[in-house]
């Protein structure tokens, strides 16, 4: 997570959430469902596992929810902290992060006995302890949505649930691709803020999904994934419609400052808060929140 823009925000949308990543993930052709398998992550790593895993940590909560849509919650033994809500039985189980949040703590991991760690934490000494002491470890993080879906498909071949993968992943592209055909033909400009005017650009995942659900973000000509807006650059954009990523706040802190209260879409009422785990998760629930998208950029 390097791209994001400050260290703070990187942990904070990786652990509510959950890089390019390798358009093939299989290193050696074979039935989907074979065992042992070999197969390749996001980092080039590549990883071989004899059984279907049977004890797995995730440390991401996209992987936990994933894992549980695809009925292998059982199998989780271990998440990254409280960020992993979805579903409410996730709460229940054992965290492993450590003190700096953006890693899990290794001896906690080791005694779980695992026979699988996902992350879609990019990089990590911690990743090398791990596998030096026989915890296999894969990486898979998402920039768009197609790349999100793939990776449930991976992963469901890591565990031995691809056809379960396959329907999830069909029916989650059966209700994306409505949602483009639906508002194909009434595009809206717009921004979406984060926190304190950070937002997104091409590269992100919430970038993709704003295009998916009718809007073309007045921040499509940025460099960074995750940039600063200043308020003098959004005003001269003034987007027609302006979405805050929620976080707990109140519409009013979003729309009551020097600036923001004199765009066109806050004299509009076209202001809405969304729901920042839907949209930064790239797990199952990604097209609920491209749905989302799709209804508070086009109301009205």
């Amino acid at each position: 997570m390097s791209r994001r823009p400050a260290a703070l925000i990187a942990a904070a949308l990786v652990l509510m959430t959950s890089c390019q990543t390798q358009e093939d993930p299989a290193a050696r052709p074979g039935p989907p469902d074979a065992f042992p398998l070999t197969m390749t992550d996001d980092e080039g790593v590549e990883l071989i596992l004899d059984a279907e895993p049977d004890r797995i940590v995730t440390f991401a909560p996209s992987h936990t929810e994933t894992l549980f849509a695809l009925g292998l919650g059982e199998r989780v033994v271990g998440v990254s902290g409280p960020f992993d809500d979805v579903p409410p039985e996730a709460t229940e189980i054992e965290p492993v992060g450590g003190e700096s949040g953006t890693e899990p703590d290794v001896e906690t991991v080791v005694g779980l006995e695992p026979d699988l760690l996902v992350t879609a934490f990019i990089g990590g000494e911690w990743k090398d302890r791990l596998r030096e002491v026989g915890v296999p470890v894969f990486t898979q993080l998402a920039s768009d949505l197609p790349d999100a879906l793939g990776d449930i498909e991976t992963l469901g071949r890591l565990t031995g649930a691809p056809e379960e993968a396959t329907e999830l992943v069909e029916d989650l592209e059966a209700r994306a691709d409505a949602v483009v055909e639906e508002t194909r033909q009434n595009r809206v400009t717009c921004f979406l803020e984060l926190s304190d005017l950070f937002t997104v650009a091409p590269g992100a995942i919430e970038y993709d999904l704003l295009q998916r659900a009718g809007c073309d973000p007045v921040t499509g000509t940025a460099n960074d994934p995750y940039p600063q807006w200043s308020v003098e650059q959004l005003v001269s954009d003034d987007p027609q419609v302006y979405l805050a990523s929620e976080f707990g706040q109140e519409l009013s802190a979003v729309t009551d400052r020097p600036g923001i209260r004199d765009l066109t879409a806050v004299k509009e009422g076209r202001v809405h808060l969304v729901d920042g785990s839907l949209i930064s998760r790239p797990g199952p629930r990604l097209v609920d929140g491209l749905e989302a998208l799709a209804d508070a950029l086009h109301q009205g």
